[in-house]
């Protein structure tokens, strides 16, 4: 299915167009690893097992518990990434993790007050490998977090290891969950009108409903990367960062006046 866009195109699309460009072009990426980078996969995969979270009665030492149980699997589960990474970069990610644990903790039961033990753990149910789901009605791939049942219908979350909004949820991740809504829509034959994003780092967990304006402009987005795909250079983002992009050394050729029309 190399011809199929991937709903990750989409996400880098949002942050910038060209580093879809250079992906496509097989341009290796130079990525160094860092303890912060190391945190935020470590935040992701504890993220899976907070339901062990909500049931505790102690959710400090759980999260603990957590910890030591994701840094053991880590290196296992990336290990195309981290297999020989330093142990004391692994320690300082653990150190970052562990600072935010307050914070894990009061948006787990703050949660919990919003949404009801039950219910929350509807939302964030025990992990299973997340599939990767097939369009062939619009040729795109991609893997939720989870797949959730929610009032007797598909639906699914998204798990987020950055920052939080003070409320609802950053638009790239809503772009993100709507395409991803649209496969679960495809593979389940039923309509997906709402979903979840997980802020990991705070324990934060937000239902948001799938918008029409948002499955227009994932429809849009699509068009522009196939179109990229086939070798069309496009415009840099105004507000890209370039300077931590892993495609910096490559992003120097000249835009054209068809490519500022994406």
């Amino acid at each position: 299915m190399n011809n199929y866009i991937k709903v990750s195109d989409i996400t880098e699309y949002l942050r910038c167009p060209r580093k879809v460009y250079y992906a496509y072009q097989e341009h290796r990426p130079l990525r160094t690893i860092t303890s912060s980078y190391i945190a935020s996969l470590l935040l992701k995969e504890m993220a899976y097992e907070y339901a062990e979270v909500v049931l505790s009665d102690n959710k400090e030492n759980k999260l603990h518990e957590l910890l030591d149980r994701v840094i053991i699997r880590l290196p296992a589960i990336y290990s195309d990434e981290i297999l020989d990474i330093d142990p004391q970069m692994i320690q300082k990610a653990a150190t970052e993790v562990q600072n935010y644990f307050e914070k894990i903790k009061n948006g787990i039961m703050e949660s919990v007050e919003l949404f009801g033990t039950q219910l929350l753990l509807d939302l964030i149910p025990p992990h299973d490998p997340e599939p990767i789901l097939y369009s062939s009605k619009f040729h795109f791939s991609g893997s939720p977090d989870r797949i959730l049942m929610l009032d007797g219908i598909a639906s699914l979350s998204i798990i987020r290891t950055g920052t939080a909004p003070q409320t609802g949820i950053w638009k790239n991740d809503r772009i993100r969950l709507t395409a991803l809504a649209i496969l679960v829509e495809e593979n389940s034959s039923s309509t997906v009108d709402q979903g979840v994003v997980e802020y990991s780092r705070y324990g934060i967990i937000r239902r948001v409903k799938i918008k029409r304006t948002d499955r227009r402009k994932v429809m849009i987005l699509m068009g522009r990367i196939r179109k990229i795909k086939h070798g069309r250079l496009p415009e840099q983002a105004k507000d890209a960062p370039c300077d931590y992009c892993v495609y910096k050394e490559f992003c120097h050729v000249s835009s054209t006046l068809a490519s500022r029309f994406f």
